[in-house]
């Protein structure tokens, strides 16, 4: 099946299913992502995924991938492959700048939208970059970003979707995310709320949806705890609530932040024995700006949705997969009954009846759309 060159097509389809493309779990979850999202075809996933067999094989694979697609003209497929090959490539490998700029210029080259206005919007020391889409008859404005690891680019498609159902569609890179973090070296902060609110200030915004994907579901409810201009706020999905720990838990975690070579020496030592850590704890330290492991393990408990759950005066939706991979499903429990001050909380779990059932409802990403674009109608009204 041909790939159609998104020069010639906006609004994408959000294929249903997910797949097996690769027996890494973390690998086969990032290909089924970018398939989900309607930018690679099936037979482009499989091929994406074919004859990788170990992590440090990925960077060099998708990297030949992308530049296969670049000569033939197929822009939005190749600047995919450049971002899985950025994705998989370590912060301290030189190689990982130029790829996300590979992947930036090519998607801007390959997406010519006149409805999208790109902004660079003033924020400490440097720029958030933002994506505007404003539909004829706006129904109200959508605000959506990220999480640990996302570029505002990657939802183009879902804010197409949610701009053809007639709402306003903002997407932001705050600190620690894509070029603020790359081009301006703002990192990673858990006080969402002050660069939240430097985008409301910038375009003058009230009475906004604000939608957190992945991490952003402890971002998203950490900005609308302290900014009433946000009245409706979206975890998609939900992040854990306490990561403060108890017990046990509570007592080691004490122990290697009052003895942080000790957990330095146990931190490399993974990073060294397994590629998986080396990337997800290097990822931290690279958008926190994190000098050693200790330092950004010290960081993490401020993550907790916790700590600011009694400011949330706002509606809720929480979603939730019931088979996902990265955040238990006790935590959206935890949320459902751990916010009890806000206006009203909706939750829903995602089955695997309906192939939502992974993080962030990769498998089914259209259905998850409809669920908050329906919940933002309802509580519009």
């Amino acid at each position: 099946m041909k790939a159609v060159d998104p020069r010639t097509q906006y609004d994408f389809t959000f294929p249903v299913g997910y797949h097996q493309f690769h027996k890494n779990e973390l690998l086969n979850f990032k290909l089924n992502h970018i398939y989900s999202l309607g930018y690679w075809t099936m037979a482009e996933a499989q091929q994406a995924g074919s004859e990788i067999k170990e992590l440090p094989e990925f960077k060099q694979a998708f990297i030949e991938f992308a530049e296969k697609n670049e000569a033939e003209g197929m822009k939005i497929i190749a600047a995919f492959g450049y971002r899985v090959a950025e994705f998989f490539t370590s912060p301290t490998d030189k190689d990982k700048m130029a790829l996300y700029d590979r992947f930036h210029d090519l998607f801007y080259e390959a997406v010519q939208d006149r409805e999208m206005e790109l902004l660079s919007i003033p924020y400490l020391n440097g720029f958030m970059p933002a994506l505007r889409f404003s539909p004829e008859d706006n129904k109200g404005t959508i605000l959506l970003h990220g999480g640990l690891d996302s570029f505002m680019e990657e939802f183009y498609s879902v804010a197409r979707y949610i701009m053809n159902a007639g709402y306003e569609i903002i997407l932001f890179e705050g600190p620690g995310q894509g070029s603020a973090h790359r081009k301006s070296k703002l990192y990673m902060t858990h006080e969402w709320e002050k660069p939240t609110s430097a985008v409301l200030d910038y375009l003058d915004l009230t009475d906004v949806s604000l939608v957190g994907v992945s991490m952003g579901g402890y971002l998203a409810p950490r900005a609308a705890a302290f900014d009433d201009r946000i009245t409706r706020v979206v975890a998609f999905d939900v992040t854990p609530f306490d990561l403060h720990g108890s017990g046990l838990q509570a007592a080691i975690y004490r122990f290697f932040v009052r003895n942080p070579s000790l957990y330095n020496k146990i931190a490399t030592a993974a990073m060294k024995l397994s590629a998986r850590a080396e990337l997800v704890v290097g990822q931290w330290m690279y958008i926190t700006g994190a000098s050693t492991p200790a330092e950004w393990n010290e960081q993490l408990p401020n993550y907790s949705v916790s700590d600011i759950a009694h400011l949330i005066h706002q509606d809720v939706l929480l979603l939730a997969g019931e088979k996902d991979q990265m955040i238990p499903l006790k935590e959206y429990h935890n949320n459902m009954n751990g916010l009890p001050n806000a206006r009203s909380v909706i939750g829903r779990i995602f089955t695997a009846e309906e192939h939502a059932q992974n993080h962030c409802q990769v498998g089914n990403c259209k259905l998850a759309l409809d669920v908050i674009l329906q919940w933002v109608r309802e509580k519009s009204s």
